[in-house]
Order: C-alpha cells, then structure tokens, then sequence
C-alpha cells in the first residue's frame, strides 16, 4: 500500500478503477429509487408533494420486476448499487429486493430516515451487511430536526433505529443538508456523530423541486459564505477540496457536457422502470419499453453521455472544477439551462476555490 493509510489507499484504487470502467463505458454503480414516498415532510425536499407521490404508489414495480431488473444490471457488470427514495423502508417489500441485490454480490448503500428501522431489518442487515446505511439528520435537537422534517417525535425515532442499526454491528454514516434552519446546529450535529463514533457529512445544495415542481426549497439555502465556511472547516476538509481543485487543473479539460461519472459508468433507475444517467438528469430519462437493460445502455444511454457542451461554463473550466459541486443538471433545474450557471453557484465555487488555495497562514498547502 505504499505506506498510505488503508482508507487512502482503498480511495485511490476506488478512482483509478473508475477511471478504467469510464474508459470501457461499463455501468459498475446503479441507485435504485425504490419509492418517492416518504412518511416524512421535509419543506427542502426536491421530490416535492407527497400527495402526489403517493397517488403514483400503483405505478411502482414490484419486487419481481426490480429483482429481475437487478440481475440484468448484474450480469452487465454493475458492482455498487444505492437503494434510495422517498424512504424506501415504507416499501413491504424492501427486504426482498435488498437480499437479492445481496445474494447477486452488489454492494449496497442503504439511504433512509432510520425512523422504520425495526429489529428485523437490523437482524436482516446483520445476516446480510450493507456496505454502509446512511440517515438523514436535520438537527442536534429534536425541535430543529423535527421542524425540518414536518413530523413531530422524528428526531427521536430517527436516533432509535441509528441505535438499533449501531446495537447490531451495522455500518452506519449520518448526513445532513445544511439549511437556514439548522445552520445553528451543524457543529453539534458533527460533535453527535463523533461522539457516537459514525462518519458525519453534509451538503449544501438545495435544488428546486424535480418535475416541474415548487422552487420553494431554495429559500432555505444558506448564504454561500457559510456553504463554504462548513466546507473548510478543517484542515482535512481544506486539504481534501484542494486536491480536487489539482487534480482537475491536471486533467485535460475536454468538451464534454457531463464531465462526471453520470451514463459513463453510473446510472439512475426511478421506482417506475425508467432509466437515465442520474437523479438530477430527469429530463432525460428513457423507458426500456421491455428492451433488455444493456441495449438502453448502449444506445439510449449512450447518446445522452455522448452529448459536448456548445459554450464556455466559468465553474467547469481550469481548475475551477475542482471546486465546483454542481452539474449541469443542476443548472437545468434552477435555471432552465444546462449551460447557464446560477449566481449562487458562481460565487459558491469561486469563494470554495480561494478558501482551498489559501490555507491559514502555518498550514501547509
């Protein structure tokens, strides 16, 4: 391992594999979007009103379909996958889906609330080990966190299933979105984490609601001085955003649209069957129809990842990228065009960039 810590070691393995995969076009990584139902009621969520989604539950596959969906996707080489929502504990059928994927070899993440976990899912997940369930934490009390979510005594189930989770030996990570409403709080919610011995992160883009949906969330962002004030709040974190920023200044910078994993070795499946190169790409989805996976990922897929940008974009050129945590998609939805940057994302990823640059006087860069 050339003397590095394990976990640095793993991470450069993890990049260089990628980068092989992205070169062959192999789907290795999938999140399965089980359900958009929540039994939660988060005003920052991109999904938007339950109401609806819960008037869809009818179109969700079933477990055989998704089982069957699942071997395609590991017989065309797909190693990782995500099982994601909505919550996707409120489907019945959850344990099916999630010891077939098992049972294939695909290495799963579980997100969740955590407010359904029970004893027999920890018994499940300690038959069958995920490689981590990440839950969503709002706040360091229950009044912040059970304010975000719209569910008074969430905070509290939320803590019960970490614990249940932690009691059996589970892998367990938290994260949250930082928000107007809970800025106050990020530096206990990080001392919660630590103390109860669980790897913390967190996020602070908000996006508008998907599908056409309320712009509603973006209210509840932060200024981007405290986006990347969170960002940098470590030596670690600093050191981490500055090599991003050098190993995008390395890289030839190319003309392609989506210049991330997204339809190159990463795909997104909704709880309806359709397919596109990520959460955020909507808008591109592709029903199979009944084709076979590998031909909508040759084909459909294909021209979509093969798309080139037509004009210069400030925060995906030079070393720039290397700061800038957003996408093209995400511009599409706050702006209408892929292409066309926000203001807040260009004053984001100017000011992460200078903070990474220029460490603290006595930090070595």
């Amino acid at each position: 391992m050339s003397g590095l810590p394990a976990e640095r070691a793993a991470a450069r393995w993890t990049v260089d594999f990628r980068a092989r995969a992205a070169q062959a076009r192999r789907p290795v990584s999938a999140a399965l979007e089980l359900t958009r139902r929540c039994n939660l009621r988060c005003a920052h969520c991109y999904l938007g009103d339950q109401a609806e989604q819960q008037r869809l539950a009818n179109r969700e596959r079933g477990a055989e379909a998704v089982q069957a969906a699942l071997s395609e996707w590991a017989e065309a080489g797909c190693l990782y996958l995500l099982i994601t929502g909505g919550e996707p504990l409120l489907r019945p059928d959850f344990a099916a889906v999630y010891r077939h994927a098992r049972e294939l070899g695909l290495v799963t993440t579980v997100f969740t609330n955590g407010t359904l976990v029970d004893d027999g899912l920890a018994a499940l997940f300690r038959e069958l080990p995920p490689r981590k369930v990440e839950i969503s934490l709002y706040g360091a009390t229950a009044e912040v966190h059970d304010a975000a979510t719209g569910v008074p005594g969430s905070h509290a189930r939320t803590w019960a299933g970490i614990r249940r989770l932690r009691a059996a030996g589970i892998r367990v990570g938290l994260k949250t979105l930082l928000m107007t409403t809970n800025l106050r709080e990020f530096e206990a919610m990080e001392r919660q984490a630590e103390e109860f011995g669980v790897p913390f992160r967190h996020d602070a883009a908000i996006v508008a609601c998907l599908h056409g949906g309320s712009r509603a969330p973006l209210a509840l962002r932060v200024a981007p001085e405290e986006a990347v004030r969170a960002d940098m709040a470590t030596a670690e974190r600093r050191k981490t955003w500055r090599a991003s920023i050098e190993q995008a200044a390395a890289r030839p910078e190319g003309d392609r649209l989506y210049g991330c994993s997204a339809g190159q070795t990463y795909f997104h499946c909704d709880p309806f069957g359709g397919l596109s190169p990520c959460l955020m790409a909507e808008p591109d989805r592709r029903d199979s129809g009944g084709r076979a996976f590998r031909d909508v990922w040759n084909r459909d897929l294909a021209a979509l990842r093969g798309r080139k940008r037509t004009r210069a974009v400030d925060s995906f050129s030079g070393a720039l990228r290397g700061a800038c945590a957003h996408c093209p998609a995400f511009n599409r939805a706050e702006t209408g065009d892929e292409e066309l940057e926000s203001d807040y994302m260009k004053q984001t990823t100017r000011l992460r960039f200078q903070a990474a640059m220029n460490p603290p006087d006595g930090e070595c860069p």
